[in-house]
């Protein structure tokens, strides 16, 4: 189906709904808290009891806005005097309820424990906003046991606009196509050096039945004489401990 927005309404025909205002700046608004101030939506614990600190700010979630202009005082439940449990935080947007709230999702007790879940369904998003440890036999909740989420992408993040463009496609693409090249290269040099060595030892087998013992020594001695160095003689006399393949320039006197 196709739709467009918004225009001006004439005698009615222009209705908008909410969601319809949430699709549009979810289109280029990503979720999380705003980063401004740096405590937005933080966590704070240290009351001397079973409490915690929702600091105030701003959070955004598919397109609504959440808005907290105080701090507020969550409970924790109490902790068990054996096991251990760890208690998660969030911003859950409820589309049934219509509203976006600060909520304490309490963990199971274990030995080792694990946070809960996020739901993410259409009925609920939650954003991650803190992980609290709760230790057997806690009385009150201490600032270390507090793990901040707001900065982890994929449990909560901080709002910025228009999403990166995910490039892990056309990275993969381009070393697929790398790769093939390379193989390609690979398979066509070891063809050609079989090819070569080929040609070489059939040309080489056809000249050596041609060639006496007599030729084929005294070429392979030319060849021994090239690989070895030559010596240069500057003289007037020639030189008595040149030997075959040696230069001599004669000097000439006026």
């Amino acid at each position: 189906m196709e739709k467009s927005g918004f225009f001006n309404s004439i005698n009615g025909d222009r209705r908008y709904q909410a969601k319809d205002f949430a699709e549009y700046f979810n289109s280029f608004i990503t979720n999380g808290v705003f980063p401004k101030p740096s405590t937005a939506c933080q966590v704070m614990g240290d009351n001397n009891n079973m409490t915690i600190t929702f600091k105030q700010g701003k959070a955004w979630i598919n397109g609504y806005e959440y808005y907290n202009d105080s701090d507020l005082i969550l409970n924790i439940d109490a902790a068990d005097g054996v096991l251990n449990r760890i208690d998660r935080v969030v911003l859950r947007m409820d589309t049934v309820g219509r509203a976006i709230n600060a909520v304490v999702k309490k963990g199971d007790f274990q030995s080792t424990p694990i946070a809960p879940d996020l739901q993410r369904d259409a009925d609920r998003y939650e954003l991650g906003i803190a992980d609290i440890y709760i230790c057997a036999g806690a009385t009150s909740i201490v600032q270390a046991n507090i793990t901040d989420l707001r900065l982890n992408t994929s449990l909560c993040g901080i709002v910025s606009f228009v999403n990166p463009i995910d490039t892990t496609a056309i990275f993969n693409q381009y070393e697929s196509w790398f790769e093939s090249k390379v193989k390609q290269y690979e398979n066509d040099m070891s063809a050609r050096e079989g090819d070569l060595y080929t040609q070489f030892n059939n040309w080489f087998n056809n000249v050596k039945g041609q060639l006496s013992g007599d030729v084929a020594g005294n070429l392979q001695n030319e060849i021994n004489m090239l690989q070895s160095r030559r010596q240069i003689f500057i003289s007037n006399n020639q030189p008595t401990t040149a030997n075959s393949g040696d230069i001599w320039i004669q000097e000439l006197t006026s």
